[in-house]
């Protein structure tokens, strides 16, 4: 399938610390734009919340975002704050993006992805992002 040859290689998984500075991330010359997403949930109410950071390969800040997603999992709020990255680039004219994560299951999710039924609708909407840069 030509979308996991060309655009699967945006997906980094990565350890990380809570706090990480961007000019310290490696092979920044590599790509112009670097999408850095977090999700979370605060265990009291399963409130859920996602964001993210968009900056260059300099680590210049260029956006921020974040969003109140109500009750979900860990794992959505991940993949909410890359599909609303990734659709507010895409809406500003980006092409070549690397995503960065701290959570290995959201990026193998999308590496092994099969566009099946069982595959989630945001998944599937990620995809379509992607293939869309």
């Amino acid at each position: 399938m030509p979308f996991r040859n060309t655009h699967l290689s945006h997906v980094e998984k990565s350890h990380t610390s809570s706090f990480q500075r961007p000019c310290s991330c490696p092979n920044m010359s590599r790509f112009g734009i670097y999408l850095n997403t977090d999700g979370s949930v605060r265990l009291e109410d399963g409130f859920a919340t996602t964001g993210g950071i968009v900056h260059d390969h300099s680590g210049q800040w260029i956006l921020g975002y974040n969003r109140f997603l109500g009750s979900c999992s860990v794992f959505e709020a991940e993949l909410w704050g890359i599909l609303d990255g990734l659709s507010i680039l895409i809406d500003r004219g980006y092409k070549e993006v690397q995503i960065r994560t701290n959570s290995i299951e959201m990026a193998s999710a999308i590496h092994e992805i099969t566009l099946d039924r069982q595959t989630t609708a945001l998944i599937r909407r990620i995809c379509q992002l992607l293939s869309q840069i």
